[in-house]
C-alpha cells in the first residue's frame, strides 16, 4: 500500500544563510548572537504528503541544544502544496511545536510537548522559507521542532532535502486522524526518514537565543529586594566590573540609573 506521495522539482535555489540576529540582554547594551538550528542544505527536492487518505501530518527534525541557543524563538519552514490532484485546497492552518526528548535518543516516540504556536501555510516554493515568531521555549539536550497540518490525500506540504548531511537520521514523519503531539509513539503511521523511500531531512529550521539574564539580581537568588540594591552599591563603590552596567569602563550616574531602571522592570 502506498502511503507517501511526492512531487519533485528541478529548481535549485542557492542556499542563503541569514545573518545571525542580535538580542539585547536586559537593555544593557551587550548583545549575543542567535543560534541557527539547520539540517538542510537550503535546497528542497521533494514535497511529501499522504497517499490514499486524508491525514493529520506531523513532520519534525531533532536538534542538539547549542550554548547560547537555549531559548527557541523562531521556526522557519519551506512548504510544498496543500492542493490534492483534483485542485481541491486543504486547510492552511499550521501548528509549530517544540518538544523535548526525555532520553536524548533522537526518537520522538516518547517526546514531551513543550509549546505550540499557531500559524498559516505560505506558498514558499522550493528553497524558500517563511519564518514564524513562536512562543519562546527553553530547551536542553535533544529537542524536536515539528510542523503539524491537516492534509488532503495526495497534497504534499512537507518539503524535504535529500542532500542533508544528516541523511534523514534526525527527521520523522507521523500520520494521525487528528493532532497527536502528546503521544506521537501511538501514531498509526510512523516513518523515520532515514528508512524511507525518500531519505531526506525536512526543510524545518529554528532560531535559538540565550537565556535572558536578570542583571539586577546581584545576589543571584532569583528575587529583587533590598539586598540586591545593597550588593550593587557595594560593587559600585569598590569599582567591581559587575556594576559597570553600560559597559563603558566608567562608574557613574548612568550605571546607577540603569540599575534602578532594571530593578523597577523586574526579572523575566
Amino acid at each position: 500500500m502506498c502511503t507517501i506521495s511526492a512531487t519533485q522539482s528541478t529548481k535549485h535555489n542557492p542556499f542563503k544563510l541569514a545573518a545571525c540576529g542580535l538580542l539585547s540582554i536586559c537593555a544593557i547594551g551587550a548583545h549575543a548572537q542567535s543560534v541557527d538550528y539547520i539540517l538542510d542544505t537550503g535546497v528542497g527536492s521533494f514535497n511529501l504528503g499522504p497517499a490514499g487518505f486524508d491525514a493529520n501530518v506531523t513532520w519534525l527534525n531533532a536538534f542538539d541544544t547549542q550554548p547560547g541557543g537555549e531559548v527557541i524563538t523562531q521556526v522557519s519552514v519551506s512548504y510544498g502544496d496543500i492542493e490534492d490532484n483534483n485542485g481541491n485546497v486543504g486547510s492552511d492552518a499550521v501548528t509549530l511545536a517544540i518538544l523535548k526528548d526525555p532520553n536524548n535518543d533522537y526518537d520522538p516516540a516518547d517526546a514531551i510537548l513543550l509549546s505550540t504556536t499557531s500559524g498559516t501555510w505560505v506558498d514558499t516554493g522550493f528553497g524558500e522559507f517563511v519564518t514564524y515568531d513562536i512562543q519562546p521555549t527553553e530547551v536542553e539536550g535533544v529537542f524536536f521542532v515539528a510542523v503539524v497540518m491537516d492534509v488532503l490525500n495526495r497534497a504534499n506540504p512537507a518539503s524535504a532535502d535529500p542532500d542533508s548531511p544528516s541523511a534523514g537520521t534526525r527527521s520523522w514523519l507521523f500520520y494521525n486522524p487528528e493532532p497527536n503531539l502528546n503521544d506521537l509513539g501511538s501514531s498509526p503511521f510512523i516513518l523515520h526518514m532515514s528508512q524511507s523511500p525518500f531519505v531526506s531531512a525536512w526543510m524545518v529550521r529554528a532560531t535559538g537565543e540565550p537565556v535572558q539574564a536578570c542583571v539586577a539580581d546581584f545576589t543571584g537568588d532569583g528575587m529583587l529586594d533590598f539586598f540586591d540594591v545593597s550588593a550593587f552599591l557595594g560593587a559600585y563603590t569598590t569599582g567591581n566590573p559587575t556594576a559597570d552596567l553600560n559597559i563603558d569602563g566608567e562608574y557613574n550616574f548612568f550605571d546607577v540609573s540603569l540599575f534602578l531602571s532594571l530593578y523597577t522592570q523586574g526579572c523575566p
